[in-house]
C-alpha cells in the first residue's frame, strides 16, 4: 500500500487511460477511413497509430481522452463535404453531374449535423471535466 491506497489501484490508474487512448484511437481512425473511404490500409494504420500516440500524450485521464476523442470525431465530421470534393477533385471530374452533387449534398448536410453532434458533446465533456476539478488558488497579494 502506497499512502493508504493498494498497489493494484496505482497499477490500474497508470495503463486505465492508456487503454482508453487505444480504444478511442481504434474508434477515431475507424471515422478517418469512412471520411475518406476507399483508404489504403497502410495509411490508416499509420493514422490510427498517430490518432493513438496523440490521445495517449493528450490524455491524462480517460475522461480527458473520450472528450479529445470527441472533438476528433467533430473535426472528422465536420472535414468530410471537404473530403468529397477533393476526392471528386482528384479523380479528375471538373463539373460533377447529377448524381455526384445529391452526394456532396449529403455530405454537407450530415456533416454539419455530426460534427455539431461530435463538437457540442466534446465540449459538455471539457465542461464537465472542468466543473469536476477543484477552483484555482486566486494569486498571493502583494
Amino acid at each position: 500500500m502506497t499512502r493508504g491506497k493498494p498497489q493494484a489501484l496505482l497499477l490500474m490508474s497508470e495503463w486505465t487511460p492508456k487503454l482508453n487512448a487505444v480504444a478511442a484511437g481504434v474508434v477515431v481512425t475507424f471515422g478517418f477511413t469512412m471520411a475518406w473511404n476507399p483508404i489504403p490500409v497502410p495509411w490508416a494504420v499509420l493514422a490510427g497509430l498517430g490518432f493513438t500516440a496523440l490521445l495517449v500524450w493528450l490524455g491524462t485521464t480517460p475522461k480527458h481522452v473520450w472528450a479529445w476523442a470527441c472533438l476528433f470525431l467533430g473535426l472528422e465530421s465536420l472535414s468530410w463535404p471537404a473530403v468529397q470534393m477533393i476526392k471528386l477533385q482528384m479523380s479528375g471530374v471538373t463539373e460533377p453531374n447529377e448524381d455526384q452533387m445529391v452526394e456532396l449534398l449529403h455530405a454537407g448536410v450530415f456533416g454539419v449535423i455530426f460534427a455539431t453532434f461530435w463538437l457540442t458533446f466534446a465540449y459538455g465533456v471539457f465542461r464537465w471535466i472542468k466543473r469536476g476539478e477543484p477552483p484555482e488558488a486566486p494569486p498571493p497579494k502583494g
